[in-house]
């Protein structure tokens, strides 16, 4: 063995460096192998162990200290993630028949939005308003088996009382439920802009259910911390851990207020991130978001605290063009999940940013959870990214520059007045308009819309009117009547509530009896609505269509291909790619041996828009006396060159090119100028 070591000699980080350097032949490391993320964080092409030496987190086993390694000593080798696909209905019996398609399917949480259900409405949620209708949603369902999980926003308290109502009418006790309601208010305010109760009163029934869970259910989580409200809207995943525990610091605070300790609210705590396309970040966000955790925990003196992390996949990187696209990004995503050690998961099919979804997309999303687990075996991992070099470095830089975000924050005041002075949406809004920048640039690449368009396919027919919840309430809240309920931050207000729920009290009657319909007080910040990475590209899409139902014909460009095609096919093929981004169809495969040929197609040709493609070589002597003979014969004809002119930009503007087409181009602004010369803008 020894002998056989002395064959491989040890060589020098420098020694490395120094090859490197000479297979770039001149071309700078630094620009070539080094990249800068959004989170401002530097990444070198090499990690070793010299780089993670000192990290205090290694140090600790899974479950333990820091928890980067997992929350749990075991992993998931106990329990594996949930299976935690959102499940949207219209009423309880098509919930009921959505439940036991994913139960049937693979799920083991029921994660369910609960709003006001109607037919026209895709993010209000269900419609259930009495016990009785969620004993008909979960009739048939093993409640003590199954975790439940309810995105209930501001009716938390009124759901959970229907919720829990109905689980003792059928013989299941509070104590034996498992999952939680979700409860958000500070999310909630910055996604929508306001919200229709104040913070103290959210506050008060926060405290309420937390109360009630940590002495009647404790296996119930009563506070949700949504990460991907901030993920969603553009931001860095340092921004997003970051305002995660500056809400944590918030949440702890005003329970501590209340009378509820640390110790007791931690554990009915539920954080929830979004995991995007960039793998081993998203693997390191997790990781980081345990470590962030536990050092919060350790500040309010808590030991032992583990948490919940709920990941849902981006809807940032998804794309309504080509979306089965959509299936790759998640199946990557998920994949990056449970390697960083999530709970629970919910994977979106791939239709699912249309605003609905069908039996085949729900049924390949949960899947994907059985590919991970019977194929891949990750269930039978503890902490498959631990040792990993890399990942423990990014883990560790993560945290760190999250958490001088956070010290950022509470040196404003907290959440709260960061949030109402605008401070945190202008911090998100930036890196958003960066990334859109480099999106419109393809230096971010966005396949099936910005790179890699497929014409041929079919756009997800979208379903997205604007939730109609609060006129739903508005309508029956005036012909119903209070609940004999009395309005406190304490447990005793839930048991009231779940009496009542008993006796018959609607959903509507709850929420006036808990004060949640009076408007005293609701705040208002600046929103930071959702935004999508394709967004843009898909605005001149539809443009493009739009013109194409109306005129008969879908906007054109045609290619002057100049010689044979063996010289310039991969420059034709990327330069029509570059405009079938903004839905210009490219007439491009024809090969025109003699300038004549070419104008003579061009005068037949209906295209406004014309690109001569050829070899360098050939440019030389073609595209001057090309583009004087194409001005003559069609003067409004916009004329452009596909590739770099260098030199000869001068002469051939001089000549009649109106412009170049190559890597350098701006693909956005050059196809919005050009669509707009069709007419489509």
């Amino acid at each position: 063995m020894e002998q056989l070591l002395t064959e491989f000699p040890e060589h020098t980080y420098d020694q490395w460096h120094a090859a490197a350097e000479a297979l770039l032949k001149g071309a700078p490391f630094e620009k070539r192998l080094v990249s800068k993320t959004y989170e401002e964080i530097t990444i070198q092409p090499i990690y070793r162990r010299e780089d993670i030496a000192g990290l205090e987190h290694r140090k600790h086993f899974p479950g333990s200290g820091s928890l980067v390694r997992g929350s749990h000593a075991a992993g998931f080798l106990t329990s594996g993630w949930e299976v935690s696909q959102e499940l949207r209905a219209s009423s309880a019996e098509s919930l009921n028949a959505l439940i036991h398609e994913g139960l049937n399917g693979g799920q083991t949480e029921l994660n369910i939005p609960v709003g006001c259900g109607s037919d026209e409405c895709c993010k209000g949620g269900v419609k259930i308003t009495t016990a009785n209708e969620f004993s008909t949603a979960l009739s048939q369902v093993a409640l003590a088996s199954i975790s439940t999980w309810l995105q209930a926003g501001p009716a938390s308290v009124p759901v959970a009382a229907l919720f829990i109502a109905a689980a003792e009418q059928a013989g299941v006790s509070a104590e034996k439920l498992r999952g939680g309601i979700d409860n958000d208010p500070l999310a909630e305010l910055v996604a929508k802009g306001a919200l229709r109760q104040s913070l103290s009163l959210r506050f008060d029934h926060m405290a309420a259910l937390t109360d009630y869970a940590a002495n009647n259910a404790t296996q119930l989580r009563t506070i949700s911390i949504q990460g991907d409200v901030y993920h969603n809207a553009g931001a860095t995943a340092t921004q997003e851990l970051a305002y995660i525990i500056s809400t944590l610091v918030c949440y702890l605070e005003e329970m501590k207020s209340r009378g509820l300790a640390p110790e007791t609210v931690l554990p009915h705590i539920r954080i929830r991130l979004a995991i995007g396309s960039d793998y081993f970040m998203e693997i390191s966000k997790i990781r980081a978001a345990r470590l962030l955790w536990s050092k919060v925990a350790s500040a309010y003196g808590v030991v032992n605290a583990p948490v919940h992390i709920h990941a849902s996949t981006s809807k940032w990187n998804k794309t309504i063009y080509d979306a089965h696209t959509n299936m790759l990004r998640v199946t990557a995503e998920a994949f990056a999940a449970v390697v960083g050690g999530v709970d629970s998961l919910h994977i979106g099919p791939y239709d699912e940013i249309a605003g609905h979804t069908d039996e085949f997309s729900r049924r390949i999303a949960r899947n994907i959870h059985t590919i991970l687990r019977e194929e891949c075996g990750l269930d039978h991992v503890i902490d498959p990214a631990g040792g990993s070099t890399y990942i423990e470095w990014l883990s560790d830089q993560l945290a760190a520059k999250s958490w001088g975000i956070f010290q950022d924050i509470e040196k404003q005041g907290g959440m709260i007045p960061a949030l109402e002075s605008g401070t945190v949406q202008q911090a998100v809004q930036a890196v958003c308009k960066a990334k859109f920048k480099n999106i419109r640039i393809r230096k971010d690449k966005v396949v099936g819309s910005n790179m890699y368009p497929d014409l041929k396919g079919k756009k997800l027919a979208i379903h997205a009117p604007e939730c109609k919840a609060s006129e739903t309430a508005a309508a029956a809240i005036p012909t119903a009547k209070p609940a004999a309920v009395t309005l406190s931050a304490t447990a005793a207000m839930v048991i009231e509530a779940i009496a009542a729920a008993k006796a018959g009290a609607s959903k509507f009657s709850l929420a006036i009896a808990t004060g949640l319909t009076s408007p005293d007080g609701a705040p208002t910040v600046t929103a930071l609505p959702p935004r999508r990475a394709a967004e843009e590209y898909e605005a001149l899409r539809d443009a493009s269509a739009a013109f194409s139902a109306k005129t008969g014909a879908a906007p054109s460009i045609l290619q002057l291909n100049i010689g044979p095609s063996g010289r310039y096919r991969l420059r034709a093929d990327w330069t029509a790619s570059f405009f079938e981004a903004a839905g210009f169809v490219i007439d491009g495969t024809r090969d025109f041996p003699t300038i004549e040929d070419a104008v003579k197609a061009l005068a037949a040709s209906k295209a406004e828009i014309a690109v001569i493609t050829s070899d360098d070589a050939t440019y030389l002597t073609t595209v001057a006396p090309l583009a004087a003979a194409a001005k003559a014969a069609k003067p409004g004809i916009s004329l452009l060159v596909a590739g770099a002119p260098g030199d000869n930009e001068a002469a051939w503007r001089a000549a009649g090119v109106d412009d170049f087409v190559n890597v350098r181009s701006n693909n956005y602004e050059l196809n919005e100028q050009l669509l707009k010369k069709a007419g489509v803008l």
